[in-house]
């Protein structure tokens, strides 16, 4: 996986252009994992290279392939040296409350 930096581009009718970037990996040609870390929320998008180089995502139905919250963004950081169950361990969420 190479480490990339999406980028979300939307259109507001009020605001105009608000251009959003996010660290992420990529994970096959058209897939990335990007973090929103004001969200704690782990992302697995459609992506476009762009002619610039940029990772855009792209939008539409089944753009994203999932969005979850988790306990902690910090995991992200050596994504790309993490095992598969070491990856799925800090996708789940754990509760607060016990059980």
């Amino acid at each position: 996986m190479s480490r990339i930096t999406v980028v979300n581009v939307l259109n507001d009718p009020l605001e105009g252009f608000y251009r959003s970037e996010y660290p992420g990996v990529l994970v096959d040609a058209n897939y990335a994992f990007y973090i929103d870390v004001e969200y704690a929320t782990v992302v697995l998008e459609r992506v476009r290279r762009a002619s610039n180089g940029e990772y855009l995502t792209t939008g539409g139905p089944g753009a994203v392939g999932f969005d979850l919250p988790v306990d902690n963004v910090e995991f992200f950081d050596r994504i790309t040296e993490m095992s598969a169950v070491e990856l799925l361990s800090a996708l789940v969420r754990r509760s607060k409350e016990g059980a």
